[in-house]
């Protein structure tokens, strides 16, 4: 736009932000400022003094969000901050814009508290603090941090962070990396000296551990000696600067213009963070008009829903003086399907009808029956044996083929988000109608397999007095949704648990031996046993039966309008927001983003069904390809598994072939993987290239590496789906993969990465160079040290809840491992006294390799150790939100075990 002399900031652009500040003041523009500035300013004070000043608190259930909070303000700012940085008030003054979900660093603001307590570990920590925000509930504090306090910390932390994450590329990206931060800290008024050591050239890696955490905390100290409110102040300048270039260049025609022209992603916060998300606040500042075709819309319309007409229909079709078969043929026409009944009604009604067989099969179960473990499709896919705790697919033998049919019918069809153009096959079926079920399944199916594997053993992963607590987060859902479960079932089943008869031992085999001796024969008798079983199961299932009818009678009609409401309305509202922010309805593309989950539950994966239960057009029709699965997705993938080599893996194979039970596992993974293939198959029109399976999710690594790998899997599927393989596949007569040619992926890790791991066993092989090595582990608290010294694991002390060392390998059993361990450390240490001039470095190495049955193989090598360790941190198993992570540490101690057991607070004897 052209210079305006009536616009104050026009010489502003290109100021220094001192000079910026200063003609902000002398406009009268800097007094909307003050309370923020001082806020910031005094966190900014107490971070660097070293005191924390958020918190985060992790959600409790595989889908929860987590939470956070902005410490050490005072209640007028705990207020002040709800009115300006509320969701819901920022929306009210258009801030449409607003993230529902975010990834928030919240860690960033309590770096230089943990650099200050914890220097060893201040930037794995940090990185722990990363939180999964829901901004559905109005986090005022989450949009505090996301838009003022996590930019301007990062911003000063910087240079702690680029040294931690290592040299970037090449030494002119190095170049360009420092000379950026050189020049942000000089805006800032920070002096050179706090990055002498830091810059680049200014020989960081000369330094020492104790050098480098000595270097950051003089950084500390340095931007600490500045005066906070300039370091805030300034940087709000920086900000201010990049929003008014944003404005200029959208405002050069007319002189204004629209915000969501000019509000880029990284705009947006900068909005929210000094005008309240207001629009009309920034254009007051920038002295500019409101665009003619601005419209800033305070409140989303009403969503209407769609669902439930037909039973409507004798009422419509009086008040419209017509045939009530008319009346349903309209509406048939309307939803597009046969009858007038909703895609949403016809699922209602089925799993009502599911919900009576499952009731039925819980009441009948007595013992000496198989577990019902397996009548809900929890994805678990094997092509072992069955055990007899597990039966895969228990539903299609239990349950009446009718229901069976029907959720086959209903749940046959999903969209893929990334591929909504099409409705693709789904392979579980089962399982996303039990999704679509939801908490109220996952609390009353559990609940009952607990009571059958607390009295018919082999064990249970909880006791019947531990229901409540074990089964936590459905419970929470089921009272949120206004559908509670009494508590006197929890009293009844602890009364149950005291009124069971004594621990018998379950014998799996018994073998009875004559023995020969000198002074006569007598007889040997050798028995197995595994778990034990407590008389009294009929008592319990009563006790679950009855109140699990009770509920159903109460709240089942009531919970599944809940279920089916919340996920159309969440979709209506999220459908108005987009417009709200866009000023247009989003494209069938942007609308599966967030409409595909519902869609599949709710509608077979039709997005245009969906459309029409909110009450608006679809773009676009999606098509309906071939289905190219055929028939029952389980024996699909088992004959994949089958073609691969696969073979059933029993305790014979575990035990004296333990390579060839790993690749058999990875077999089964890849089998697995077949039927996503098999999806995008569909979704693409032709047979997925490499890079679109996803070869991070799943790379294929055979003798010949990926051309070979991949093309043997392509044609294994193109002769099981009686498709065309492609033009990269093999020549026909090629033989299908070869059992000795699978083997598995190994992902590697950088220092300091993290992989989600599976909740089942995790391996960590050690592979070393150089003088012997030894393995062992160390669980840890929350709080990073030990319960008591029992949690070392080592040679002479193997086997400690769940965690077993060997030779070279830590074993972690995840779901044995207890609440109270945060986390499994796996630790390599070098034997000084027999090799007491030993040290890690460029001839003795390690490197750690991650694995898990389900196929899970990770690699971390970490660059040579220089500073003469004998001790090193390999890698960390830890606790995420419900899940778990391995993270890649490669940590040295050069003050040996006892620098480690210090910090970890074990006790070492002299």
């Amino acid at each position: 736009m052209a210079t305006d002399p009536s616009r104050w900031w026009q010489p502003a652009l290109d100021a220094r932000p001192e000079d910026r500040l200063a003609l902000e003041a002398a406009a009268g523009r800097q007094q909307r400022f003050a309370q923020l500035d001082a806020l910031a300013a005094r966190l900014l004070a107490a971070a660097l003094a070293g005191r924390r000043v958020a918190s985060v608190v992790r959600g409790t259930g595989l889908e929860a969000a987590d939470s956070v909070k902005v410490l050490r303000l005072t209640a007028r700012q705990k207020s002040w901050c709800a009115e300006a940085f509320g969701v819901q008030e920022q929306q009210r003054r258009g801030a449409w814009y607003l993230p529902q979900k975010m990834s928030l660093k919240a860690g960033a603001v309590n770096l230089p508290h943990l650099v200050r307590e914890r220097p060893a570990h201040a930037m794995t920590l940090a990185a722990d603090d990363s939180a999964g925000i829901s901004l559905v509930d109005g986090s005022a504090d989450a949009v505090l941090l996301w838009s003022v306090l996590v930019p301007l910390f990062e911003t000063l932390t910087e240079p702690i962070r680029v040294r931690a994450a290592g040299p970037a590329k090449t030494i002119d990206d190095q170049r360009r990396l420092w000379s950026g931060i050189e020049e942000r800290y000089r805006l800032l008024g920070v002096a050179d000296e706090a990055l002498e050591a830091f810059r680049f050239g200014g020989g960081w890696h000369q330094l020492d551990r104790p050098g480098q955490q000595r270097a950051r905390l003089r950084l500390l100290d340095a931007l600490a000696a500045v005066d906070p409110l300039q370091l805030v102040t300034r940087h709000r300048s920086l900000c201010m600067q990049a929003l008014m270039a944003g404005f200029a260049k959208k405002a050069a025609k007319a002189g204004t213009a629209l915000a969501r022209r000019v509000l880029t992603r990284p705009l947006q916060p900068v909005v929210s963070g000094y005008f309240a998300g207001d629009w009309l606040a920034v254009l007051d500042y920038l002295q500019a008009p409101p665009h003619p075709d601005e419209e800033v819309i305070t409140a989303l319309p009403e969503s209407r829903l769609y669902v439930g007409m037909s039973a409507q229909a004798a009422g419509m079709a009086a008040e419209a003086g017509i045939p009530e078969e008319e009346i349903h043929a309209m509406l048939a026409a309307f939803l597009g399907g046969p009858t007038s009944l909703s895609p949403v009604e016809e699922r209602v009604a089925v799993l009502r009808e599911w919900w009576t067989a499952f009731d039925q099969a819980h009441a009948v179960q007595r013992p000496g029956m198989r577990s019902l473990w397996g009548l809900v499709d929890e994805g678990i896919m094997g092509f072992g044996p069955d055990e007899h705790v597990f039966t895969q697919q228990l539903y299609r033998q239990v349950l009446p083929a009718s229901v069976n049919e029907q959720v086959d019918r209903l749940w046959q069809s999903v969209t893929l988000q990334r591929h909504a153009r099409s409705i693709v096959s789904n392979p579980h079926p089962h399982q996303l109608m039990a999704e679509t079920l939801g908490p109220t399944l996952e609390f009353w199916h559990g609940v009952a397999l607990t009571a059958w594997f607390v009295c018919e053993g082999p064990y249970s992963r909880a006791p019947l007095s531990g229901v409540a607590d074990y089964y936590s987060r459905p419970l929470s859902a089921l009272r949120d949704a206004g559908c509670p479960v009494p508590t006197g079932l929890f009293e009844e089943l602890r009364t149950a648990e005291r009124n069971l008869g004594p621990e018998e031992s379950i014998v799996r085999d018994q073998r009875e031996l004559p023995v020969d001796t000198a002074v006569g024969s007598f007889g040997l008798t050798m028995s197995y046993s595994s778990g034990s079983r407590r008389e009294g199961f009929e008592r319990v299932r009563d006790i679950v039966t009855r109140h699990r009818r009770a509920w159903a009678d109460q709240y089942l009609g009531t919970y599944l309008e809940q279920r089916w409401r919340t996920a159309l309305e969440d979709v209506a509202r999220a459908h108005h927001r987009h417009v709200a922010a866009k000023g247009r309805p989003p494209t069938l593309i942007q609308f599966a983003q967030f409409a595909t989950a519902a869609a599949n539950q709710w509608t077979g994966g039709d997005l245009g069904g969906l459309y029409t239960a909110i009450g608006e057009p679809a773009p676009a029709q999606q098509e309906h390809p071939a289905r190219l699965l055929p028939g029952d997705s389980y024996d699909f993938a088992r004959r994949v598994y089958t073609a691969l080599g696969g073979v059933a893996v029993d305790d014979e194979l575990r035990m004296n072939q333990p390579e060839e039970a790993q690749r058999q596992w990875q077999l089964n993974s890849l089998a697995i993987e077949s039927l996503r293939y098999v999806q995008l198959h569909e979704a693409l029109g032709q047979a997925p290239t490499f890079k679109q399976f996803g070869s991070r999710r799943l790379a294929l690594v055979w003798p010949g590496r990926e051309p070979e790998g991949w093309s043997v899997f392509q044609r294994t599927l193109a002769t099981l789906t009686d498709t065309s393989p492609p033009a990269s596949a093999p020549a026909a007569g090629t033989a299908v993969a070869d059992p000795g040619l699978l083997e598995s992926t190994k992902h590697v890790l950088s220092k300091g990465a993290n992989a989600p791991l599976r909740p089942e066993s995790v391996a960590v092989r050690l592979i070393t160079t150089g003088v012997p090595v030894d393995v062992s582990a160390v669980l840890l608290s929350s709080n990073g040290k030990v319960r008591s010294d029992h949690d070392l694991v080592f040679y002479n002390y193997p086997h400690h809840e769940g965690v077993r060392t060997s030779s070279d390998t830590v074993t972690a059993d995840l779901p044995r491992v207890p609440d109270d361990v945060h986390a499994v450390a796996v630790i390599a240490s070098i034997d000084v006294e027999a090799q007491p001039t030993a040290v890690f470095g460029q001839h003795t190495t390690w490197r750690a390799e991650t694995t898990q049955p389900s196929g899970t193989a990770l690699s971390f090598e970490p660059a040579a150790f220089t500073l003469g360790e004998t001790v090193s941190i390999v890698v960390e198993i830890y606790r995420h939100a419900a899940g778990w992570k391995v993270r890649g540490v490669g940590q040295g101690y050069d003050t040996g075990l006892a620098g480690l057991a210090a910090d970890y607070g074990i006790n070492v004897e002299p």
